[in-house]
């Protein structure tokens, strides 16, 4: 994480760092094929939506949204609806 964050830089705002993020992550393969590198800039992303979400900036949902899917797909996690659909429920209680 602190090598992206010496190449993007020092960013205050967590939006403007993760916009930044994406757009280095799309825009160099070395980062992208790193795979290490590349499974920690998504749970960055993934976790600082989140907390944006959790604060009350409602107007990142649909960027979480992505978020998830894109982490699930980076983990490898089951994407079986049926199985998701059950993890779910499990989750609820």
């Amino acid at each position: 994480m602190e090598r992206l964050r010496s190449l993007i830089g020092k960013r205050e705002n967590r939006l403007d760092f993760i916009r930044d993020m994406v757009s280095l992550l799309l825009s160099r393969e070395d980062v992208y094929s790193n795979e290490a590198l590349f499974k920690d800039a998504v749970g960055e992303v993934y976790s600082l939506l989140k907390a944006e979400l959790r604060s009350g900036n409602f107007e990142v949902l649909d960027a979480y949204e992505t978020a998830v899917v894109l982490r699930a797909v980076v983990f490898k996690e089951n994407l079986d609806v049926r199985a998701l659909l059950m993890r779910l429920l499990d989750q609820l209680g």
